[in-house]
């Protein structure tokens, strides 16, 4: 059985055409929030460019053709790993990993300089070309295994790209016959030709799902939190409180739910404007957030009031940990207006419901109520000086 080469390539060709093409229609928004994607695309233009300039070696010398093959080939490789290296471990490509194109370049004109012949160009930009693959392929299945779900597609892919490659580069040597040009009929150049490009197609379409994958997930993170502090906001705050008191009831454990209140905030705003304020409600809610537990829910109800649910806690850990939280915001070193020294305070109410005890009827007992207690207390923290808890 023999498989023409150039069908081959014609399909490879409407293959990375269509991938192109997808990525040339994707919004700009996504391609502005994946950076990385960007990178895809362009690697898969010179890779297009590459598989459109074979056929040049019809009108130009062939080895000239085959050097500006496989530059944009390996180019192209080049981009899909800094494509991979961004988006699994977040920085750039190192300078290294760069220099497989103009290696490569180097070697095949070395090559020809001193005569050797079409197979062994071959074997050499393969194997050029399967090696580029090893880094993206180790950076995948290590780091990226447990990222994105599709993030494995692209790691499974690539290393079927690079065996393709590999075996490309192996055959060309066992049987150079068969590689004199590419417009010769042979099963194995053609099959290894498919793998290689379809499977490198395919790892594309898979990054660019795990592309929308990684935004959707960004969407759902923005839509459940508050973008100033990154607690979670009002309606999803409300609905968590929810399932944590059915969690209690269901298994009769106490709940505790705080209201926190900065003191004073509005003069904070006044007298060293809304930048300095924001600071402080970030650092307020990440001092926080560094004293509770993962199970604990914390929230911005609106403003400066936060509000945080604490199941399975009694009134004394409660205590505690309120007073924690304000003891630590008292001591925070906070700049102001043109380096200022600024400090705050919070005030906090405290409603503990111990569904352990008989006499409680746990039925009644609502969100509602309990934030109704809280805000109760709050009031009365507020009304007594600020810079204290009280507890229902």
């Amino acid at each position: 059985m023999h498989i023409d080469t150039p069908t081959v390539l014609i399909a490879l060709l409407i293959g990375y055409s269509m991938l192109v093409l997808d990525l040339g229609l994707a919004r700009r928004s996504l391609l502005a929030q994946q950076p990385a994607l960007r990178d895809w695309m362009l690697g898969s233009v010179l890779i297009l460019a590459g598989l459109v300039a074979i056929p040049l070696r019809l009108w130009i010398p062939v080895v000239l053709g085959v050097l500006l093959t496989n530059v944009l080939l390996t180019a192209g490789l080049a981009f899909y790993t800094r494509a991979i290296w961004r988006f699994v471990r977040g920085s750039e490509l190192p300078g290294a990993l760069w220099l497989f194109t103009p290696v490569g370049l180097g070697l095949l004109t070395l090559a020809w300089l001193a005569g050797w012949p079409h197979h062994r160009l071959v074997s050499i930009s393969s194997t050029c070309m399967a090696l580029q693959t090893v880094p993206m392929v180790v950076v995948l299945l290590r780091d990226g295994w447990r990222a994105e779900t599709s993030l494995r597609t692209v790691g499974i892919t690539l290393s079927m790209c690079g065996l393709a490659l590999g075996v490309r580069a192996v055959h060309a040597e066992l049987d150079p016959g068969n590689y004199a040009s590419l417009d010769q009929p042979g099963t194995v150049q053609g099959l290894m030709l498919l793998a290689g490009f379809v499977s490198s197609v395919g790892a594309g379409f898979g990054f660019v799902l795990a592309c929308l994958e990684r935004t959707a997930q960004q969407m759902e993170h923005l839509a459940a939190r508050d973008g100033l502090t990154g607690c979670f906001n009002r309606t999803v705050t409300q609905t968590m409180l929810g399932h944590m008191l059915e969690r209690c009831r269901r298994d009769g454990q106490p709940i505790a739910l705080v209201l926190f209140d900065l003191d004073h905030f509005k003069l904070v705003n006044d007298r060293h404007g809304h930048l300095v304020g924001d600071q402080v409600l970030r650092q307020f809610a990440e001092s926080v957030r560094g004293r509770i537990r993962a199970s604990d829910v914390f929230g911005r109800m609106g403003g400066e009031e936060f509000c945080l649910g604490l199941p399975m806690t009694d009134r004394l850990g409660a205590q505690q940990v309120v007073e924690t939280v304000r003891s630590s915001v008292e001591s925070m070193a906070l700049v102001g207006r043109e380096g200022a020294a600024l400090r705050i305070t919070v005030s906090a109410g405290v409603a503990v419901a111990d569904l352990r005890q008989p006499h409680l009827d746990s039925a009644e007992l609502t969100i509602e109520s309990l934030y109704g207690q809280a805000d109760d207390q709050l009031y009365r923290a507020k009304l007594g000086g600020r810079n204290q808890a009280m507890v229902a």
